[in-house]
């Protein structure tokens, strides 16, 4: 919960009214999470391992999609409610504030990046950090929630927000502390992906400080394919230019010489004009 100053006082407000790309997350990660439950009951442990992000599967099966789909995968009931409830709170102004595409795109693409981080050092860097085993499952939306969570400080630094609902604190002060949290407990084995919380706060961080936003990007992209159009139709123009001069050329060639006087190349031009001028 946050709250902000206004002339009547503190007012006290949640998250807001939900925004289209938090909901459909709500939602899909509600059902993910609810078919896993199901397919357990039944004794099978298919969906957590087609889905959940598992370095050795990565390696030995080429499971791209897992850096993606075990965003929307959670273990337990805590742990949904948790993840939903922060991106509901956080997650929503700043979808309200960029739009749901930009914000979309920064939920999916911090996600994806936690999770290849995930992968590099669970499986190649372990003297590093502790990531996980390779066959440890990484499932649940904490990493991009960590990452929403570190927009937010720096996008509403005095923003005051109640750390465990009861203290309050400046934005930038909260992320700071979740961090610093965040990096103690990397060292303390737990069940808990702290590696995942730390990456999705420092991809985030990355991203907004270079300015990485699919608007800037796609600006960019169109942009580039714009001028590569405007140089087609000038190098297109120049030729078109100078096939005119060439048959300005041959015509008064022919009215000087006669036709007869005319290069196998300078008929097949003609020709080659007048298809053109009939096709216009």
């Amino acid at each position: 919960m946050r709250y902000n100053p206004s002339y009547e006082g503190v007012r006290y407000s949640f998250g807001g009214a939900l925004s289209p790309f938090v909901k459909w997350v709500i939602i899909i990660s509600t059902a993910s999470f609810l078919i896993g439950k199901i397919t357990m009951a039944g004794g099978s442990m298919f969906w957590i391992r087609a889905f959940g992000l598992t370095p050795a599967m990565v390696s030995g099966y080429f499971t791209i999609w897992q850096f993606t789909t075990y965003i929307f995968m959670h273990g337990g009931l805590w742990h949904l409610l948790f993840n939903m409830f922060a991106l509901w709170m956080f997650g929503g102004e700043l979808e309200r504030s960029w739009g749901s595409r930009e914000f979309g795109a920064f939920f999916l693409l911090v996600g994806t990046v936690v999770g290849l981080l995930y992968v590099v050092f669970a499986s190649g860097l372990p003297l590093i950090i502790h990531a996980g085993d390779p066959g440890q499952v990484l499932i649940g939306s904490s990493g991009a929630i960590f990452g929403v969570l570190a927009a937010y400080g720096i996008c509403y630094p005095n923003r005051q927000v109640l750390f465990m609902l009861i203290f309050p604190l400046p934005a930038k002060y909260f992320v700071l502390l979740l961090a610093g949290i965040e990096l103690y407990m990397i060292w303390t084995p737990s069940n808990v992906s702290n590696f995942a919380h730390l990456s999705g706060m420092l991809v985030a961080y990355i991203y907004l400080k270079k300015d990485w936003n699919l608007s800037s990007i796609s600006d960019r992209f169109y942009e580039r394919r714009r001028r590569r159009q405007i140089k087609l139709v000038e190098q297109r123009q120049d030729k078109e230019e100078q096939d005119m001069k060439e048959v300005d050329r041959i015509l008064e060639k022919i009215s000087s010489s006669g036709i007869d006087s005319l290069s196998r190349r300078e008929k097949s031009v003609l020709e080659s004009a007048s298809r053109k001028g009939r096709k216009k």
